[in-house]
């Protein structure tokens, strides 16, 4: 073989991005837990991209087998009759989802449609855990008629979760920002009477995002609510200080998210949270999957969508080769190294704690400050969750043409407000893209800053895949029928490991998956013989003597 017989590697790789990428956007769908057949020719293409489905958790399966994903040269060529015949209808809510067929060629078969409504069906049909919970809240019998206010990003997942609660017998209503709704998703589920909307719809776009956001804030709690399920905290904190009425009937709420777990615990320590909060984020069935896995695979993906969608503004070939600094080693920043990594990218984390960063070294990452790390970096991701991680001056040291993003996110993580101040000039170049050049001065960079410094996955993407939020809806329902059940002293709780694992148990059942039946010991630690039993013993018990047990409490 001669040189010129060699694939060109850049080509493969951005090849194999793309299909990853668009398997996931065509059905808003999970990579890692997921199966997966390869039907490719021996080859470079086909061993990178078992090689990167490998490395993001996927179970590849042989070819014919019923699988989620099945990879094929073109989807306009012959298909194995299983896949056929699995290219139909989409199921009932709670079935799950049929294969996704997709092409190297960029080529793609999905059955879930286009509009409002088919999207929404499809995201029911693929959250089987959460149907299962649903019935368990529904067994309760308590909680018919409970009024339930959502508060969480509005796309088809949450639409979906709206309407288990709706067919469990519970009052609904969703609340959901401008900047993180899909208004024809929020149209749509305002047409099933059972569920009060308060998001923004089409009609509402001449209203300024900030007075809309308010009064629908306000609007969800005087509907009086006696159930929240929040993200970031929002409306928590809105009912104890400007809408203190809301309180009287309020009996308590889920937090959603690592951002909005940390104002409800400073309220807790100071004396002013009047009602209790499961944290629901801090649940192993929440942080270990939806945030790790879920809004790990969304973010990278979306950074990368967003820039291929550019590439007649700016050239785009691929994760691979470049080098991404993640800000922040927690369950987010790992996801988001996991994911680019897995895509070819060299990536270096920036962390204040040092047991993070030493986690990262072990990882195979580098470790680095910001001020090493930033100057060399093709793409920045915060993944902190802090107010202004990167500042105005944080962002002048990058090279020109970087690329800023945030994962996960609060309001102003980026500060652009700062910059503004500073006299950056901003001009859109494509959709969810900015261009911000700094004021006139040598070597003054101009950065891309993307999905203008919100959450790039729920701003730019549909957000996290439909079966991690199927895992985080079901540790919802979990939360909810635990405060239905058992009223809580206010405070912040966390769920129960009972409870945690029901809804794994849920879930593992839906992916096929076994797990082996735990020795129900009693003793104290899970100790598998008495404490008495250790290697130094001088000698064995007398004969016939048993072993002293330890005193019972």
């Amino acid at each position: 073989m001669t040189p010129d017989d060699l694939p060109n590697v850049s080509e493969v790789n951005l090849a194999v991005e793309r299909a990853i990428r668009l398997a996931a956007r065509s059905g808003n769908r999970l990579i890692a837990a997921s199966t997966a057949s390869v039907d490719l020719d021996p080859g470079p293409v086909r061993t990178a991209l078992v090689t990167a489905m490998r490395a993001m958790g996927a179970r590849l399966r042989p070819i014919g087998d019923e699988v989620e994903f099945s990879f094929v040269e073109s989807v306009t060529g012959d298909l194995d009759s299983a896949l056929r015949s699995a290219l139909g209808t989409v199921p009932q809510p709670g079935a799950g989802l049929p294969t996704l067929v997709v092409g190297l060629d960029g080529s793609v078969r999905s059955p879930r449609g286009g509009s409002a409504a088919s999207r929404i069906a499809w995201a029911a049909a693929g959250m089987p855990t959460t149907a299962r919970l649903a019935e368990h809240l529904v067994a309760g019998g308590s909680h018919a008629g409970v009024r339930v206010a959502v508060s969480l990003v509005l796309e088809p997942k949450t639409a979906a979760f709206a309407r288990v609660l709706a067919d469990a017998g519970c009052a609904v209503a969703v609340f959901s920002a401008v900047s993180e709704t899909d208004p024809s998703i929020a149209e749509e589920l305002a047409r099933d009477e059972r569920i009060s909307v308060f998001a923004p719809r089409t009609a509402d776009r001449e209203q300024s995002a900030k007075s809309l956001d308010a009064e629908h804030a306000a609007g969800i709690l005087d509907w009086g609510p006696e159930f929240l399920i929040d993200d970031g905290a929002h409306l928590i904190r809105l009912a104890h200080s400007e809408r203190t009425a809301a309180l009287a009937r309020l009996r308590g709420a889920a937090e959603e998210t690592t951002s909005g777990v940390r104002p409800v615990r400073e309220m807790g320590a100071l004396g002013d949270l009047r009602i209790p909060v499961i944290a629901v984020n801090d649940a192993r069935t929440k942080t270990g999957f939806d945030n790790l896995v879920g809004t790990g695979q969304s973010c990278v993906f979306a950074i990368a969508d967003v820039l291929d969608d550019a590439r007649d503004r700016r050239p785009y070939g691929g994760i691979a080769g470049t080098r991404w600094a993640v800000l922040g080693y927690g369950p987010v920043g790992q996801g988001v190294a996991r994911f680019a990594a897995a895509l070819g990218a060299d990536v270096v984390v920036v962390e204040r704690d040092p047991v993070r960063a030493l986690a990262a070294l072990h990882d195979g990452y580098e470790a680095a400050t910001r001020a090493t790390a930033l100057p060399e970096a093709d793409v920045v991701v915060s993944a902190t969750g802090v107010w202004h991680t990167l500042d105005a001056a944080a962002i002048s040291t990058l090279r020109d043409g970087a690329v800023v993003a945030v994962a996960g996110g609060i309001d102003d993580e980026i500060a652009l407000d700062e910059m503004r101040d500073a006299g950056w000039r901003e001009r859109l170049i494509a959709p969810s893209a900015t261009a911000w050049t700094a004021p006139a001065a040598p070597g003054a960079p101009t950065v891309l800053v993307l999905a203008g410094g919100g959450g790039i996955n729920y701003t730019a993407g549909e957000g996290n895949p439909i079966e991690v939020m199927d895992l985080s809806f079901a540790t919802q329902l979990a939360a909810l029928a635990r405060l239905i059940e058992t009223p809580q002293e206010p405070g912040v709780h966390r769920l129960s490991e009972t409870d945690e694992r029901r809804v794994a148990a849920a879930a593992l059942a839906a992916l096929q998956g076994g797990v082996d039946p735990s020795p129900g010991t009693t003793r104290a630690g899970g100790a598998a013989q008495p404490w008495t039993v250790h290697r130094y013993r001088a000698r064995g018990p007398e004969p016939g003597a048993a072993i002293a047990e330890a005193p019972k409490p």
